[in-house]
């Protein structure tokens, strides 16, 4: 039992890692995410070893041969459930940290643009023009109400 939750341990921080490299090549437009998705697209940014739009067999076996060794934390050659979905969790982790810090910096922006007199502290008043745009945007043919018969569909 103590190996084991060592070995979680292990996982997730070698996880952490990865994650953090995979999540660093995700931003520039490469390497794999939390759920890089089933799509033959997917496949190919995740296995084109070379970059030439093409995935031999042996491109394919290589690089899972390179993902299992991630998971194999001990090294014996056998992937225990915990270090497979300790690996997951990492990874997750770091998205879900990295995905939360920026929401929260866009909070901030949106807080910003609320506050119009900027004095840090939002009236009904500031938080009602926002609601007004908005409301006006999709508003699109003035009759007061938002239904079918407006054609915005972004506020």
């Amino acid at each position: 039992m103590k190996q084991t939750l060592l070995h979680c341990s292990l996982a997730a921080l070698a996880a952490l890692g990865f994650a953090g490299t995979a999540q660093a090549q995700d931003a520039d437009g490469g390497g794999r995410s939390t759920a890089g998705g089933h799509s033959k697209t997917a496949f190919m940014e995740a296995y084109d070893a070379n970059g030439d739009g093409k995935v031999s067999n042996e491109e394919f076996t290589a690089k899972r041969a390179d993902k299992y060794k991630t998971f194999d934390l001990d090294g014996d050659g056998n992937v225990e459930e915990a270090e497979y979905v300790g690996e997951y969790q990492g990874r997750l982790d770091v998205d879900l940290a990295r995905r939360r810090a920026m929401q929260i910096k866009q909070a901030h922006v949106r807080y910003g643009v609320l506050d119009t007199d900027e004095d840090k502290n939002m009236t009904i008043g500031e938080f009602n023009e926002s609601g007004d745009r908005m409301f006006k945007r999709l508003d699109t043919n003035g009759d007061g109400v938002i239904d079918e018969m407006d054609s915005a569909d972004y506020y």
